[in-house]
């Protein structure tokens, strides 16, 4: 009886692996560095379009939505494990728009040669820039047109942000093991 009454107890203590979500604010991360309380991100993984309510937002003293915030989304703490754009593409002749975001997400110059990871709409597919026009600024910026490697030019239509998050548990109360260890005369 004991050994099962132990076995249960491990049962419940065991945390499940937390899934990670990616996250897109549907705002001006130009104009809110970080995003204002009551704002919505919208989920592109795992439940694509999921539209979901900023609580409240626990920043790590420099000033931006950065890796190690902590962000409240419909009631839940997440922990910011990434953060880095989303470049919208639109085709300029045939083909689908992609929702890309680089794998080494340091913004600027000329993405040629970088491997971009989709997001929509085929999660997960990697692609690598073959080419790029910049529009005039000297940036990776919208209005450029880049060449991926499936031979397509495309538009960037626009650049959001994209955060990675995953759940970050609540800490466990101090007495919740002695509580538990002396039900079972440990």
């Amino acid at each position: 009886m004991r050994i099962c009454a132990v076995i249960a107890v491990i049962a419940l203590l065991v945390v499940p692996v937390a899934a990670q979500r990616h996250m897109e604010f549907l705002g001006s991360p130009v104009l809110d560095p970080i995003p204002p309380d009551c704002s919505e991100w919208h989920e592109l993984y795992p439940n694509f379009c999921f539209v979901d309510h900023q609580d409240a937002y626990e920043d790590n003293g420099d000033g931006i939505v950065s890796v190690c915030d902590v962000i409240i989304l419909g009631g839940v703490r997440y922990h910011i494990d990434w953060t880095g754009p989303t470049y919208y593409l639109v085709p300029t002749d045939i083909g689908d728009e992609h929702w890309m975001e680089p794998t080494d997400p340091e913004p600027g110059g000329d993405p040629t040669g970088e491997i971009w990871h989709e997001v929509y709409p085929v999660f997960c597919q990697e692609w690598e820039v073959t080419g790029w026009e910049d529009n005039g600024d000297g940036i990776l910026s919208e209005c450029d047109l880049v060449v991926l490697s499936d031979g397509i030019v495309y538009h960037v239509e626009a650049i959001g942000l994209n955060i990675e998050v995953t759940e970050d548990p609540s800490p466990t109360e101090q007495s919740t093991w002695g509580k538990i260890k002396s039900m079972f005369g440990f």
